[in-house]
């Protein structure tokens, strides 16, 4: 994770400003020697937000059956280092621990997870480029290519977030039991977290 990169673009992510981030971050990268990565520039994600709504109210609406949800939250793998397959978790709270960057501890303690209740993850599909891109990636590549890399990495963490919150979005306009609670999403092991209101 190039965190320098992230600074420049994280601001917008967490006013849910997802295209402005994207555009920065595909103008930076636009302006590097062609590489692999610039496959990633215009290609978008959210055409699979209806499918990923669904997906998400199957599993509330299994979890509903026990448990009254407060809150959601959605992880994208760790997709730089595991290149063989994109997807996001999902993970149900009986409590909603609010947003505190300095303690999101309480996401730790999930009530159900979409892998442990329907055996299932959501597939990211259309970056298979990209995910062959980072599979051969060889640390010795010169300066550029890195910064080629962490550009795409950036743009693929706001394309999935971008993903997220138009599912969100869906599920508001089709009036999905969901729609109504607050979700926290991010990529696994980073610390940086964005979170969206329900209603």
């Amino acid at each position: 994770m190039n965190f320098e990169f992230a600074e420049q673009i994280n601001p917008y992510l967490e006013r849910l400003d997802m295209k402005g981030a994207i555009a920065i971050a595909e103008g930076e990268l636009s302006q590097l020697p062609s590489s692999e990565f610039h496959d990633v520039i215009g290609l978008s994600l959210v055409g699979q937000a209806a499918d990923l709504a669904i997906w998400i109210d199957q599993f509330y609406q299994l979890v509903s059956e026990r448990l009254e949800v407060e809150a959601l939250y959605f992880e994208m793998n760790e997709f730089d280092i595991n290149t063989d397959y994109w997807f996001i978790d999902c993970f149900a709270y009986s409590s909603d621990g609010g947003m505190d960057p300095n303690d999101m501890e309480w996401l730790v303690d999930y009530d159900a997870s979409s892998r442990e209740e329907t055996g299932m993850v959501f597939s990211i599909e259309g970056y298979e480029k990209m995910q062959r891109a980072f599979e051969v990636f060889d640390e010795r590549y010169n300066r550029d290519q890195k910064d080629s890399r962490d550009w795409c990495e950036q743009i693929i963490i706001a394309r999935y977030m971008e993903l997220v919150r138009a599912a969100q979005l869906f599920a508001r306009d089709n009036e999905m039991g969901w729609a109504g609670i607050p979700i926290y999403f991010t990529e696994h092991g980073y610390d940086f977290i964005v979170t969206a209101p329900g209603g």
